[in-house]
């Protein structure tokens, strides 16, 4: 193992670190499955009474995505090929769709917590934020996935790694998009798991 294969490696895995903090909001707010399909209204109020798990639910993609940007982008470079950097492309491209979801949906929703504690009434304007963080959270997932196809051709084109997991992350930016898109349904962790599988596999050879 080269020295520049294990910290993208490491790179890569250390969102597992961060997804670890952020079950603990997941678990301490009861934001489960039964919160997400539950009315607007009904989120507001939750996230109300449970606001700082919120946040500790939310921060940790901060990092997430800081850490797993650089990781790919580190990949790009140690595998030289152009298919590598367009697929970085697409992954910056997703990591923009859900920044936008972490930085204005969530912060939007504690205030329209708030307002509707105050007034009784869920405020317009969170109904719209609401949807348009949906669909960029599965821009998200999809496009994040779609890079993944790239990363695992720019594998298939090089002797970094083996060819299998080339066609693993092929496989998986392949089937996860479409059930994603079939069940209109997921959740954001859906976008790591062929950056994972490389990140081990990096640090294994």
């Amino acid at each position: 193992m080269t020295d520049a294969a294990a910290l993208v490696g490491g790179l890569l895995i250390a969102p597992v670190v961060f997804c670890a903090v952020e079950f603990v909001g997941y678990r301490r707010g009861r934001f489960g499955w039964e919160f997400w399909e539950s009315p607007l209204d009904a989120k507001l109020d939750h996230v109300g009474r449970h606001n700082s798990a919120w946040w500790l639910m939310t921060l940790p993609w901060f990092p997430i995505l800081a850490v797993t940007t650089a990781g790919l982008a580190a990949l790009a470079f140690l595998l030289a090929d152009v298919t590598g950097w367009a697929a970085f492309g697409v992954f910056v491209l997703a990591v923009a769709a859900w920044l936008i979801v972490l930085s204005v949906q969530n912060a939007t929703t504690t205030v329209a917590a708030q307002r509707q504690a105050l007034t009784g009434r869920t405020p317009d304007w969170a109904v719209a934020a609401w949807q348009v963080g949906y669909v960029l959270e599965r821009v998200w997932i999809v496009f994040a996935n779609l890079a993944a196809i790239g990363y695992g051709v720019a594998v298939l084109h090089t002797a970094l790694l083996p060819n299998w997991l080339g066609w693993a992350a092929i496989a998986d930016g392949l089937a996860i998009p479409i059930i994603v898109l079939l069940t209109r349904d997921g959740f954001p962790e859906l976008a790591l798991p062929a950056y994972l599988t490389l990140g081990v596999a990096l640090l294994m050879t």
